[in-house]
Formats: structure tokens, C-alpha cells, sequence
């Protein structure tokens, strides 16, 4: 029921422009399923999704789950992937062929010009900061890029940032619970 209600209220403001959710549950709650949902209903729209993971070792469990789901129309960007596996993945996107995209911090600029929804999967963790070359916290990319795209960003954690958390108790993200496994 819980999930049920977290999967309403955001797919109720699909298509209404920028709106920041935090979703914290509980480990085990079901957000990777909440996710899966809600990106079915995005794609359903004909639009994209972005779902960020803290660390290149969690985007196999999350791409198996999506893959299982969507199929081939999931691409996954990561640094491990040679220069060559990084270019098809990143044509695949841009010939609309993948209207999903799975990976760390640097996916949150995968060239989708209709995206939908960005999930930020454990958001509070500290490897979305890059802090080499170019700084920047992915987490935040993620929720300046849901807005000027106009769409939603979900942030989900067991153990929100206290930033995050800070910004939901003042109304800048709305909070959404999972509180049983």
C-alpha cells in the first residue's frame, strides 16, 4: 500500500513540471520497485529516465533489474566501459533506442533532449561528489537538470543526507515514506 501511494503521488506530477521528492525507505521497503514503476509509466509517455546508482560495483543489480523489466531499451554509462562500449551506449541514446539510462554521478548527463524522470538512488551517498577536474555532486546536477527539463526528481535513501532531509522539512522536496519491508 505504501508503494502504491509513493507511486501515485509522483506519477501525479509527471507531466507538471519540476517537482523534488524524497523517498526514504526503510531497506528492503521496495524503492528499486518503485522505481521500476514509476519508470514505466514515464516511458509509457514517451519520455526518459535517468537513474543514477552511488557506485559502478551496484549499476549490475540495477541493470539486470531494469533490463528484466524494459528490455534492451535500457543503456548503461560508466567508466568502465571502453571508449567504443561508451559510444554505443551514448548513440543507442541519442537514436532513441534506450529511453533509460543506468549509471554512477556521470549519467546525469546522458543526452536525452525528453526526459521524464531522474532517480537518485541512495542519494546521501558521498561518491556522487566528483572531486577531481570539474566538482560537482551529482545528487544536485540531478535536481538542477529535473527542473530545467521541467520534470520530477526522486531522491531515495534508507539514510537521507541531512541536507536532503533539511530541504524536505522546508518544503523544498516533498518526502514520501516506506516504513516496512
Amino acid at each position: 500500500a505504501e508503494q502504491e501511494q509513493v507511486v501515485a503521488s509522483v506519477t501525479e506530477a509527471l507531466g507538471k513540471g519540476f517537482s523534488g521528492w524524497l523517498l526514504a525507505g526503510v531497506t528492503g521497503s521496495g524503492k528499486t520497485e518503485v522505481y521500476l514503476r514509476l519508470a514505466q509509466e514515464v516511458i509509457g509517455r514517451g519520455l526518459s529516465v535517468i537513474v543514477l546508482v552511488p557506485e559502478i560495483a551496484l549499476i549490475s543489480q540495477t541493470e539486470r533489474r531494469f533490463r528484466a523489466r524494459f528490455g534492451e531499451c535500457v543503456a548503461v554509462l560508466h567508466s568502465g566501459l571502453t571508449s567504443r562500449e561508451r559510444r554505443i551506449q551514448w548513440q543507442k541514446i541519442l537514436r532513441k533506442e534506450a529511453c533509460i539510462a543506468v549509471g554512477p554521478r556521470s549519467s546525469v548527463f546522458a543526452p536525452f533532449d525528453n526526459i521524464g524522470l531522474i532517480i537518485v538512488d541512495e542519494e546521501h551517498d558521498g561518491s556522487y561528489k566528483q572531486e577531481n577536474d570539474l566538482l560537482y555532486n551529482a545528487r544536485d546536477i540531478a535536481l538542477v537538470r529535473a527542473k530545467f527539463c521541467e520534470c520530477p526528481a526522486l531522491l531515495g535513501s534508507a539514510t537521507p543526507s541531512v541536507q536532503t532531509y533539511y530541504n524536505a522539512c522546508i518544503g523544498k522536496l516533498t518526502e514520501l515514506k516506506l516504513t516496512s519491508r
